[in-house]
């Protein structure tokens, strides 16, 4: 799932001038929070929630999928049971199928024969005129999206389209990547009911992202590196300047629709046709957001060995294609590119499965931007992503 956040407003100081917003720096502790989460049965991946606390999901000794809640100042966690969340009423063992996500207090999806039903808090699974006016712009487009079938105030039931992700696929997925690529200039203009995503907000979200982990005591932990803390809030604040420096260009950057959360992950291809899933936030942005976003995942799933860096290649001259067919230019696309490259180094900072990688990644974010492609063919290992 996105690890995005929603959009949110700039604060309440709006949007400076290049170099002057500093990102805060919070104090860097050793939390040991990666190590509680390490010792929790079955782990898989973690978020950060309110009030300083942290939720997983785990496997239990059944193989059952389980949502958690750490408080790391307290150094416990305790499970929800099987398939049951006071925040989410429809959420029950009953309905059948199979749990593959659970977000305590979030959001839950269960996979059912041809059915994908997402379970939320009441009043936010209805799908917003934006999320509708997505649905059939991308669809005009040449992508399939899932039908709705239910919709109700905390339950949405969406059709289940055939394939695989192309984030499973890696080197078998290039035909899916072609096709992406094929369709990508088919996007019409945006529609009225899209809420503005800012380069404002963009860098509010990487600041969040960067303030999420270092407060968690993090960034040394996860890295293994004892100055990655400074040395990242450093980048942090640059990618947040160049972004912002293209809101503040007369005329503005051209906007267009987008997923706002596209990545490997969200695109499924079964061999003939390419679906799009995950329509929750789609925005009026920069053409940019998307293609950074898709460059940035396409690199790490070279760095992590799940395609090959001759198939590296094949995507990324797709997505430069993309790019060329696009309202943006190679500033604009530097800009979300890096601050995506970042994003992500705080998303997986959260798991303990990342250790494995995220050393190496975050060297190569905060190096010279040609050395990621030296790293993704000198060293890569089989270790699997899930954003």
């Amino acid at each position: 799932m996105s690890a995005a956040p929603p959009t949110s407003t700039p604060g309440a100081d709006g949007p400076r001038s290049r170099g002057t917003r500093a990102v805060p720096a919070p104090e860097h502790r050793p939390s040991g929070l990666l190590g509680a989460l390490s010792a929790i049965p079955g782990v898989l991946r973690a978020w950060p929630a309110r009030n300083g606390q942290v939720t997983f999901e785990c496997r239990d000794q059944e193989g059952r999928l389980r949502a958690g809640i750490l408080d790391p100042r307290q150094g416990e966690h305790r499970l929800l049971p099987y398939a049951d969340d006071p925040s989410l009423p429809a959420l029950s063992p009953g309905l059948g199928g199979r749990l593959v996500v659970h977000r305590a207090g979030r959001r839950a999806v269960v996979l059912g024969p041809d059915r994908v039903s997402k379970l939320t808090r009441p009043g936010r699974a209805r799908p917003s005129p934006a999320s509708l006016e997505a649905f059939e712009a991308f669809t005009r487009m040449g992508l399939r999206v899932p039908g709705i079938l239910r919709a109700d105030e905390d339950r949405i039931d969406l059709e289940l389209v055939p394939g695989r992700s192309l984030a499973e696929l890696g080197d078998a997925g290039l035909p899916g990547w072609q096709r992406l690529a094929r369709v990508w200039s088919r996007l019409g203009p945006a529609g009225a009911s899209l809420p503005l995503h800012s380069p404002a907000h963009e860098a509010r979200v990487l600041r969040d992202w960067y303030e999420r982990a270092a407060g968690h005591g993090l960034l040394e932990e996860a890295t293994g590196d004892p100055h990655a803390g400074p040395a990242l809030g450093r980048a942090v604040e640059e990618a947040c300047a160049d972004l912002e420096a293209g809101g503040e260009q007369s005329p503005g950057p051209a906007l267009t629709l987008c997923h706002r959360d596209l990545h490997d992950g969200q695109l499924l291809w079964d061999g003939r046709d390419l679906s799009l899933i995950d329509l929750d936030t789609p925005a009026l942005a920069e053409a940019a957001l998307d293609l950074g976003n898709l460059m940035a995942h396409a690199e790490l799933m070279a760095l992590q060995g799940r395609l090959s860096p001759q198939g590296h290649d094949r995507v990324q001259g797709l997505l430069e294609d993309m790019a060329a067919a696009s309202p943006t230019t190679g500033a604009r696309l530097r800009a979300y590119h890096h601050g995506a490259r970042l994003r992500l180094i705080f998303v997986h900072a959260f798991r303990p499965g990342a250790r494995a990688w995220l050393p190496r990644w975050t060297s190569s974010c905060l190096a010279a931007p040609s050395s990621i492609h030296d790293t993704i063919h000198d060293t890569t290992d089989g270790s699997t992503s899930c954003v």
